[in-house]
């Protein structure tokens, strides 16, 4: 449930804090007041986009907070679940929009992604707009409503999973034939290709190694005489560091001598000698492998002439072509395995086929089936809108011939229905597509019906009704009241309306009012007492000017509303 709203610089809203309670709960006020701007701050809430033009005019930032209350801490805990939250039966969403950018989502105090909004907030409020009404006209939602009614979703996710499957067996099989088809063209080219590749024999890791090897071979006489001149002055030379090593040895000999404690320094410098007779030698090996051999580097030079000539093909490194070769003999291998493999995706296309169809059709069935109850309740709940004659009906569109033996084309992740809603509204009318013969005033009720069923399929403890009376009034709007007065009854309804028939019937009553002071505008809101409810009923039936028979009218419909049935 909605327990408290805060709004801060969103808008024209300065700053508002409303404190929400259980039941049925109606939010009035002049045209332009912002009733509409507090749907705005919920839908922020459940995840909706954020734009800087949210942000109040000369403000830097526009935040929104609201307090949710559970019965039982193990209902949050499931939402909770990967947010690292502690149980509880209060959850806190708060959500920042900044002109810099820097938008901001915290859950229960810890900060949080949009991702993880959405996912939390689904299901957590049913909103309702004031032209949602029209959604009811295409015909592509139709089936989703009969589903959610029928609480189907399991089934037509099961579907989904089924023709997932069949889609991709058949994808492969459309590429294996694609490729198929297009294999004998290419295997000339690929046979000259593998021809050339082995022809070069490759040998892992070559390229590296004779770009080393060329290097060497073209710096020969540097290295020759860097190595020389290294050993030169490690061993021969006068002076050479193994002669000073040697000296420096005897001075440490008369230390150690004398004092017993440096021995140690005279074990550091015979090491030290060791280092150098080695680094002596390995100088003096690599001095006599220098090569001048220039034939050498000439065909070094020739070997990568021809590898870089196949890299331009093949790939940069050696073992890029070495893979490629290995590619093209797999795929010149594979003649025989082509045929194997077309049939065996052929077997499980049809298989995957095979049990589509019989989950698709078990998804009809149950279909058909909540389409009868579907037509019953909505009646009845029409009927109770003062829509007594009226027929409502779910019709199965029927493929045609040519598409009844066209399953893959029948078919899709949503099953092989097509449905639509009809409704004869008058007696003698035939049923016909809603689109064509709803009025303003019908949807609104159709949509009303439906949210009235929907809604026991539903996990949202609170629903918002932002002006769904469109095309009502009088007895109709009296009725459509009693509906949400009934709704409310299981469900926390918050509504904003216009129609004082329907504003009577409320158990808590808000006015949004639109203050300007100078140059600033604000919205401000605040809960009506019993008093303050007859003159704002009376305000809304009787506009600017207000009698005492208009305020004996309101009290008259408050009394009414909550003391007798109709």
């Amino acid at each position: 449930m909605l327990s408290e709203l805060l709004v801060h610089n969103f808008a024209i809203i300065s700053r508002l804090h409303v404190a929400f309670e259980p039941g049925f709960t109606v939010i009035t006020g002049e045209t332009g007041a912002g009733k509409s701007i507090l749907v705005g701050a919920v839908n922020l809430l459940l995840g909706g986009r954020a734009s800087q033009e949210m942000i109040r005019t000369g403000a830097d930032e526009a935040t929104v907070e609201a307090l949710f209350t559970f019965e039982s801490p193990d209902v949050l805990a499931s939402r909770l679940r990967g947010l690292d939250a502690e149980p509880s039966t209060e959850l806190i969403i708060k959500r920042t929009v900044s002109r810099s950018g820097r938008n901001r989502v915290f859950i229960n105090g810890r900060l949080a992604t949009l991702a993880q909004l959405q996912a939390l907030a689904t299901g957590l409020i049913s909103i309702s707009g004031q032209h949602e009404h029209q959604i009811l006209l295409n015909p592509e939602i139709h089936l989703d409503l009969l589903d959610q009614y029928g609480n189907l979703g399991a089934t037509v996710a099961e579907v989904g999973k089924a023709y997932a499957e069949w889609t991709q067996r058949l994808d492969a099989l459309k590429r294996l034939q694609r490729m198929k088809a297009q294999r004998q063209e290419q295997m000339d080219f690929l046979r000259f290709q593998l021809q050339e590749l082995e022809a070069a024999r490759l040998v892992p890791h070559e390229d590296e190694e004779l770009q080393a090897e060329r290097k060497r071979l073209q710096h020969a006489a540097t290295l020759h005489d860097a190595a020389e001149t290294a050993h030169r002055l490690l061993y021969r030379d006068h002076g050479s560091v193994l002669e000073k090593l040697g000296e420096i040895a005897k001075h440490l000999e008369t230390i150690a001598h004398i004092d017993p404690a440096q021995k140690p320094a005279l074990e550091h410098v015979e090491q030290a000698r060791i280092h150098a007779e080695e680094l002596s030698f390995l100088v003096q090996q690599y001095a006599g492998s220098i090569r001048f051999d220039p034939a050498r580097l000439a065909e070094v030079e020739d070997r990568l002439a021809v590898l870089g000539r196949l890299a331009k093909k093949y790939g940069p490194t050696v073992a890029d072509m070495i893979q490629k070769r290995d590619e093209l003999r797999k795929a010149l291998g594979q003649d025989a395995d082509v045929a194997w493999e077309e049939s065996a995706l052929r077997k499980e296309a049809a298989e995957a086929e095979g049990r589509l169809r019989a989950l698709a059709e078990d998804l009809s069935r149950k279909r058909q089936a909540v389409a009868e109850k579907l037509r019953g309740d909505v009646q009845d709940v029409l009927a109770r809108l003062d829509l007594p004659e009226a027929r409502f009906d779910v019709a199965f569109c029927a493929p045609s011939k040519d598409d009844a033996n066209d399953f893959a084309g029948r078919v899709t992740a949503k099953g092989i229905d097509r449905v639509e809603f009809l409704l004869s509204a008058n007696p003698g009318e035939d049923l016909k597509a809603l689109a064509k013969v709803a009025s303003g005033g019908e949807l609104s009720r159709i949509l009303l019906a439906l949210k009235t069923l929907l809604s026991r399929q539903s996990e949202a403890e609170t629903l918002i009704f932002d002006e769904v009376d469109t095309g009502i009034g009088g007895r109709t709007a009296e009725l459509v009241g009693r509906q949400l007065q009934r709704l409310s009854e299981r469900f926390q309804v918050l509504c904003i309306t216009h129609l004082p028939q329907i504003a009577c019937f409320g158990t808590h009553h808000y006015r949004v009012l639109k203050q300007t002071t100078g140059q600033t505008t604000q919205t401000a809101m605040a809960r009506l007492s019993p008093q303050e409810r007859v003159k704002e009923l009376a305000r809304m039936l009787g506009g600017v000017s207000i009698t005492e028979k208009t305020l004996a009218h309101a009290r008259e419909w408050l009394e009414r509303a909550h003391h007798s049935s109709l």
